[in-house]
């Protein structure tokens, strides 16, 4: 069985006020060509599919796209296989998952592998068996991000602070680890473990916008590593876990911030057979965007820029002017920069000599922000208390208000 091992696609994303799904997109579309290049039979997706809380138009958006970019694999007999993560909106992830259902039902009770050709989505710890189509047989463990609702149940009010309930956590998603596999992992077959999940010892430069004191932290040797390959998500540094080679985290597909860079962004295809691997795992490069941050001291320095950075038409830049005033037409500076980075996200512009600087992502703050600051910060507050989905539930009808959103406008 040839599998594709991706993570953290976080669809709809932005940056400043670069919408990302156009890259994103472009990454789908070469990931759509390695697995008819490799032939491959399952994709994973080990988490964070979507960002957090885009709006159902974003949503319906993103999948209609994601259909557009896979449908051929799909058709053709192929399987993906993704798991809910920290940014994946749970009510919604269930929705889908039940959609699915509906429209091409299981039978839970029916043994053997289940059906390829589709998408499984799974919002709570899951087993699930696929065969190749030559009938190679993988078991697949599919453990997503621990929160309260899917690994507590009616423990969820029995913790007095957040560093009781991770604790809770990790307990409940480790024992719920052992029990799939007592219950259901056959040891005559080869199992793949699928999981969204922070390992300390990882490399990572942030957690994407979640702090490692609200995250739920193992250790290397807490979860078992004697699977036939390991695909974590969540730390989006494509990297080995354990001293291991099948045991990593594929990373995340495209640049999301600046703290990404440096990094080489990749998927990981590994080859499955009766026995388990056939041979250590490829990773197949993915065309990243490039992001720069640039400081011009002087507009001097404007012409020479196009000679220091590379593919400037489609980077992704925060950049820092510094002007005299009288000498320069900050207008028109701005005017020319837009033309050189088009898709600039970020950009603070310093008068020489004052301590005043102009710093804007946009010089009309964007309303989609606005909502986006807002979901994040009740669901950071509220998490995990019995108030958070109808507190969510009332912020939505108000961030539906469109003289809301309109009032949020500041001009600079």
């Amino acid at each position: 069985m040839q599998i594709l091992h991706t993570s953290d696609w976080h669809l709809n994303d932005k940056l400043g006020r670069i919408p990302r799904q156009g890259d994103i997109v472009k990454r789908l579309e070469e990931i759509a060509n390695y697995l008819d290049e490799h032939k491959v039979d399952v994709m994973v997706v080990a988490g964070d599919l979507f960002s957090q809380y885009n709006r159902l138009d974003e949503l319906k958006s993103a999948v209609g796209e994601m259909r557009d970019v896979f449908q051929p694999f799909l058709l053709g007999g192929g399987t993906i296989v993704t798991i809910s993560g920290n940014h994946d909106n749970e009510a919604f992830f269930n929705l889908m998952r039940f959609a699915l259902d509906l429209a091409d039902p299981i039978d839970p009770k029916k043994p053997g592998a289940r059906p390829g050709g589709r998408l499984y989505l799974a919002a709570q710890p899951t087993y699930l068996l696929l065969e190749d189509k030559a009938g190679q047989q993988v078991q697949f463990v599919l453990m997503p991000y621990p929160t309260s609702s899917r690994y507590l149940k009616d423990e969820i009010t029995k913790y007095g602070s957040l560093d009781e309930k991770n604790s809770l956590l990790h307990q409940a998603m480790l024992e719920k680890i052992d029990l799939i596999k007592n219950k259901h992992i056959k040891p005559e077959l080869p199992s793949v473990l699928v999981s969204h999940a922070h390992i300390r010892g990882s490399q990572l430069h942030n957690l994407y916008r979640i702090s490692e004191r609200e995250d739920v932290v193992f250790d290397a040797g807490d979860i078992p590593t004697n699977w036939s390959y390991a695909a974590y998500g969540h730390i989006h540094k494509a990297q080995t876990l354990a001293g291991t080679t099948h045991v990593r985290y594929s990373g995340s597909i495209e640049r999301l911030d600046y703290g990404e860079r440096d990094d080489e962004k990749s998927v990981v295809l590994v080859e499955i057979g009766a026995k388990g691997r056939t041979q250590e795992p490829a990773i197949l490069p993915l065309n990243a965007t490039p992001i720069y941050r640039i400081e011009i001291n002087n507009p001097e320095e404007i012409p020479s820029i196009k000679d220091k950075y590379s593919e400037l038409d489609r980077a992704l830049v925060s950049y820092k002017l510094t002007y005299k005033l009288g000498e320069y037409n900050r207008d028109a500076i701005c005017r020319e920069l837009d033309k050189i980075f088009p898709r600039w996200y970020d950009r603070e512009i310093v008068t020489e000599g004052s301590s005043i600087s102009l710093k804007s992502s946009t010089l009309v703050a964007d309303t989609q922000d606005v909502a986006t600051n807002v979901r994040t910060y009740l669901q950071q507050q509220l998490a995990g208390t019995p108030e958070c989905d109808a507190v969510l539930a009332l912020a939505e009808q108000l961030l539906a208000n469109e003289q809301f959103l309109n009032n949020s406008e500041v001009e600079i």
